[in-house]
C-alpha cells in the first residue's frame, strides 16, 4: 500500500504513542486541535503560468486528501497571508499584476466519521516564489497645461495599471535641448519651475509624460506645447511700437513690386496700425530704380511727414558705412532728446552695420525712454566673438552705457535668427537672459505662429519661425503682439505685401 502524508502522520503519531510510554519521562507534545503535522513535507507548487492578476499552479494530488488549501503573501514570511479553499482548481486569482508573491499549499483530509467541514491539515509546503505580469499603462486622455509666472503646470488624467510616472521638459521639439526629466512622480499634476524658455521670453517648451507600472512597461504621452504665463502688465502711458524691415528700394525678390508701389503700401499700413514709434531696417538712402537721382529715404521721410511722424536723422548718402536703420517717431507726441549709433559685429568684407537709437521724450508726459533700430547681418554665426549673438550682446552693452538712469527701452529690428537655429535661438535667449522682455509673450496675440518673413508666397501656420522682434527693457509686460499679416483663413496672401518681411507691431505701457 502506497505511503501518504496522512498516513505517514497516522504512523508518526502511533510511534510517538508508543515511545511515551515505554519510555518514562517522555512526553508527547498534543497537535494543535483540527491539525496534524505532515512528519515529510509537500512538494513545493509548480508555476504552469503567470497572468497579469493571477497564476495557474500545479501540484501532484495527494492521497485521500479531499481538498486543499493556498495562502499567498507580498511578505516571504507569510504573515497576514489569505487563505484560500481549493476542490480541483489550481488556479489563483484576483491579485496585482506587476507584484511578486510567496505561494504555499497544504493537503485537507477528512477523516472517517468526523463532522462535515472537520478537517485534519498537512503542514504547508515549501514556498514558491513568483511574480505577475506586467500590464501596459492605460491611456491619457486628459493631458494640459496651464503657465504660471516662469513656471508650466502640467497636468494629466490617473492611468490605468500605473504605479509611477516621468515627465520630461525640453527647449525643442525633438525634446533635446535642455532637457529636464521629473522621476517616480506619483501624482497626476507636476509644476515646472525656473525654465529656460521664461515668461519674458515668448519661446515653447515642449512636455512628454509617461506612464511606468513596476517593472517599466511604459506608455508615453503625447508631445505638448506649453507656454508659461505671460508677464504682468504694468504702466499707465500707452506706446505702440512697431519694427518694419522695408525690403530696400534696390532690393530684388521675387514677387515684390517696384518701390514706389511698395512704399505707398507700406504707407498705408503704417497709417492704419498707427505706431507711436516706428523702427526701420534696409532704409538704404539709394537712388529709386529708374530715376536718375530720387532718393528713397528722402523722398520716404517726406512722404512720412504727411502722415506725422518724424525721423531721427536725415538719411545720409549710401556708403559702405552707412547703418541703414532708422527710427520714426510722431511728431505731434514726442521731441528728440538725444541721438546716436554705435556699430555692430559685421562680417568681414560686408558693409559696415550698427544700430540707431534716440531718447524720445513725450510731450504730454515729459517721460523719457529709448528706441533702437537694428539689423544682424544673415552671414554671421550664430555664435562666437563676431556673431549674431555678439550682436545682441553689444546691444544690450551699449545701452547700458547710453541709459544710465535705466530709463524704460524698446528695441526692434530683424535678427536673422529663429527658433529653428541649430542648436538653439542663442542670440534671442542671451537677450531675455540679460533681463530684456520679448513683447510676443503677451498674452494677447495675433499671428503670432506665423514666420515674420513672407517670401511674398502662402504662409504656413506653427512654425516658431520669427525673425523680427521687438524688445523691452525696465517695461513692464506687454498689452498686445501683432504679426501684421493680411491673409485669409487658408494664409493665402489677399493682397501684395510692400516687404517680405511682416511689420511686428506691440502694444505697451510706460511707467
Amino acid at each position: 500500500m502506497k505511503s501518504t502524508p496522512l498516513r505517514r502522520a497516522a504512523a508518526a503519531l502511533l510511534a510517538a504513542s508508543l515511545l511515551a510510554a515505554l519510555v518514562p519521562g517522555t512526553a508527547m507534545a498534543a497537535p494543535a486541535p483540527g491539525q496534524v503535522q505532515v512528519a515529510a513535507s509537500l512538494d513545493k507548487p509548480e508555476l504552469v503560468s503567470a497572468g497579469y492578476t493571477g497564476f495557474t499552479l500545479d501540484w501532484d494530488a495527494v492521497t485521500g486528501a479531499n481538498r486543499y488549501e493556498v495562502r499567498f503573501s507580498t511578505r516571504s514570511d507569510m504573515a497576514g497571508a489569505p487563505v484560500i479553499e481549493k476542490v480541483n482548481s489550481r488556479y489563483l486569482g484576483d491579485l496585482e499584476d506587476a507584484t511578486t508573491y510567496y505561494i504555499q499549499y497544504r493537503a485537507l483530509y477528512r477523516e472517517p466519521g468526523s463532522d462535515y467541514g472537520e478537517y485534519v491539515r498537512s503542514a504547508w509546503s515549501p514556498t514558491l516564489k513568483a511574480t505577475t505580469q506586467a500590464n501596459y499603462p492605460g491611456a491619457f486622455t486628459a493631458l494640459e497645461t496651464t503657465g504660471g509666472q516662469d513656471s508650466i503646470t502640467v497636468s494629466w488624467n490617473r492611468t490605468a495599471d500605473t504605479t509611477h510616472y516621468t515627465v520630461t521638459i525640453a527647449d525643442n521639439m525633438a525634446m533635446t535641448l535642455r532637457p529636464r526629466t521629473y522621476l517616480n512622480v506619483t501624482g497626476t499634476t507636476l509644476t515646472i519651475r525656473n525654465l529656460t524658455h521664461g515668461s519674458r521670453s515668448s519661446m515653447p517648451s515642449f512636455i512628454r509624460v509617461q506612464a511606468h507600472n513596476k517593472t517599466y512597461k511604459t506608455r508615453t504621452s503625447v508631445r505638448l506645447t506649453a507656454y508659461p504665463a505671460a508677464p504682468v502688465v504694468g504702466g499707465s502711458e500707452p506706446l505702440t511700437v512697431a519694427s518694419q524691415n522695408l525690403l530696400c528700394a534696390s532690393c530684388t525678390v521675387t514677387g515684390a513690386p517696384h518701390w514706389n508701389t511698395r512704399k505707398l503700401t507700406h504707407l498705408k499700413t503704417i497709417k492704419a496700425k498707427n505706431p507711436d514709434v516706428l523702427l526701420l531696417q534696409e532704409a538704404m538712402n539709394v537712388n529709386i530704380p529708374g530715376t536718375a537721382s530720387t532718393k528713397a529715404m528722402t523722398d520716404f521721410q517726406a512722404r512720412l511727414k504727411t502722415i506725422g511722424y518724424a525721423l531721427d536723422r536725415t538719411p545720409e548718402k549710401a556708403g559702405t558705412k552707412h547703418y541703414w536703420n532708422r527710427v520714426a517717431y510722431k511728431s505731434s507726441k514726442y521731441t528728440v532728446v538725444k541721438r546716436g549709433t554705435f556699430a555692430l559685429p559685421t562680417p568681414a568684407g560686408q558693409d559696415r552695420r550698427g544700430a540707431a537709437w534716440v531718447a524720445l521724450k513725450s510731450k504730454k508726459t515729459g517721460k523719457i525712454f529709448y528706441a533702437v533700430s537694428y539689423h544682424v547681418d544673415p552671414k554671421l554665426p550664430l555664435t562666437g566673438s563676431v556673431s549674431k549673438t555678439a550682436v545682441l550682446q553689444t546691444i544690450d552693452r551699449q545701452m547700458k552705457t547710453i541709459n544710465t538712469r535705466n530709463r524704460a527701452v524698446v528695441v526692434g529690428g530683424d535678427m536673422n535668427s529663429s527658433f529653428y537655429q541649430l542648436p538653439s535661438n542663442a542670440p534671442h535667449e542671451a537677450f531675455i537672459k540679460a533681463g530684456w522682455t520679448d513683447t510676443a509673450s503677451s498674452a494677447a496675440k495675433t499671428d503670432f505662429l506665423y514666420p515674420t518673413t513672407n517670401g511674398y508666397r502662402k504662409q504656413q501656420t506653427s512654425t516658431f519661425g520669427r525673425i523680427d522682434y521687438v524688445f523691452t527693457k525696465n517695461i513692464a509686460g506687454t498689452a498686445s503682439y501683432e504679426n501684421v499679416l493680411d491673409i485669409d483663413a487658408a494664409g493665402r496672401l489677399r493682397s501684395t505685401p510692400a516687404s517680405d518681411h511682416n511689420m511686428v507691431l506691440a502694444r505697451l505701457k510706460l511707467k
